[in-house]
């Protein structure tokens, strides 16, 4: 399977596929050449601003996952972008599955993959960061690439980070802003946003929700409703799935939902309800054709670019040693993909371009909120936050 999917993702370099999907065959091979606003992550192939410059090939890439392993989700396009990058420049690519969800796992995982003699171990979310706090410099021949997190202590009352170690944040207001900017425009005004846990990351693709449904409902002349709902666990169960079939029959038109498992039980509301949503991280439009988008961070595209980098370079740069950078319009690695073909019929694929590229360029803005204590003012959106 591995040697197929490498098969394919070579077939799929040589083809000169980019970030773009579009309606039918024709509109994609235009939109790849032409359109700088992401709609498909998983068809993304780096190109560097000078295509003469080559990585000299023959290290090794390890990739740390989860225990659910490359299947699904954020490792599954991780996986795809080391694979892509390995594929093109000449490097070996390997996994490295963690027993389970806790950091002990994940230090397990990331010991092994230092061992197996990585030159770069590329790894994301909590319990790596947490591991990788405690053996950032145990190994001083490896570097290190950590998505959605920073190297922290337990109980996160310290951080550091080696100059091994590189750290990509995305922008998840950003992400959040183009979904709520589109719903509203396709006529939508009476909203719901759940997300698994008040924390910082899903808090900004709330906010960033808020800001892009009232710049488009000021725009529209609309008044819009949110009402906000945290689930506090990452576990999506039959009370939460009813929650939403409630919410949905009370008269929310859609929920944007975030985190952990909550997806399956969206999609088994809008299914009983007719209601639509939209979600967050990656792609999960197939799991319901009432599932209208979803805003994701583009990992596929980053880890290309990162590796990219990386390697020209034999190490990280002065500008990347144990530093954080965060990422989103300005790379093109947030999204809004809203299925094959688009699902939205008012808000069109020169609407989302038009947007992307105002935000791109910072003729609109959003501003990142990290809790809800203080949100931005939104004469058109009334916020109602339920516990």
């Amino acid at each position: 399977m591995k040697k197929f999917l490498a098969l394919f993702l070579t077939l799929a370099l040589l083809a000169g596929l980019t970030a773009c999907k579009g309606a039918d065959a024709a509109s994609t091979a235009q939109e790849q050449h032409t359109v700088a606003a992401p709609t498909n992550d998983a068809t993304f192939v780096y190109q560097p601003d000078d295509p003469t410059k080559v990585p000299v090939g023959g290290d090794s890439i390890v990739l740390v996952t989860g225990p659910d392993g490359t299947g699904s989700g954020a490792d599954a396009m991780l996986w795809q972008g080391v694979q892509v990058f390995a594929n093109t420049y000449g490097y070996a690519a390997d996994t490295q599955t963690a027993a389970g969800s806790t950091a002990d796992d994940a230090e397990a995982a990331l010991r092994a993959a230092a061992e197996s003699g990585a030159k770069l171990v590329v790894c994301r979310g909590e319990a790596a960061s947490e591991a990788l706090y405690r053996i950032q410099e145990n190994y001083p021949d490896v570097h290190y690439l950590l998505f959605d997190d920073e190297p922290h202590n337990e109980d996160y009352s310290a951080y550091k980070t080696a100059n091994l170690v590189h750290c990509v944040l995305f922008q998840e207001e950003q992400a959040g802003y183009l979904a709520g900017y589109a719903v509203v425009t396709e006529g939508y005004t009476s909203l719901g946003f759940i997300g698994t846990r008040e924390v910082p990351g899903i808090v900004r693709y709330c906010t960033g929700f808020l800001q892009g449904a009232e710049a488009a409902a000021e725009q529209q002349g609309e008044n819009v409703t949110l009402q906000t709902w945290f689930t506090d666990t990452d576990e999506n169960n039959d009370a939460i799935t009813q929650r939403m079939i409630d919410w949905y029959n009370n008269g929310t038109e859609l929920l944007m939902v975030s985190g952990g498992d909550l997806y399956a039980g969206a999609a088994a509301a809008v299914n009983q309800t007719g209601g639509k949503a939209v979600t967050t991280d990656y792609d999960n439009t197939d799991l319901s054709g009432r599932v209208l988008a979803s805003a994701v961070k583009c990992y596929n595209a980053a880890v290309q670019r990162q590796l990219y980098n990386f390697f020209m370079a034999g190490t990280w740069d002065a500008q990347s040693a144990g530093q954080t950078e965060k990422v989103g319009y300005t790379n093109g690695e947030v999204a809004l993909e809203a299925g094959a073909p688009w699902r939205f019929e008012s808000f069109t694929q020169d609407d989302y371009r038009k947007l992307y590229e105002n935000l791109r360029t910072s003729a609109l803005r959003v501003e990142s909120y990290s809790d809800l204590d203080t949100l931005p003012a939104t004469p058109n959106v009334t916020v109602n936050q339920l516990l």
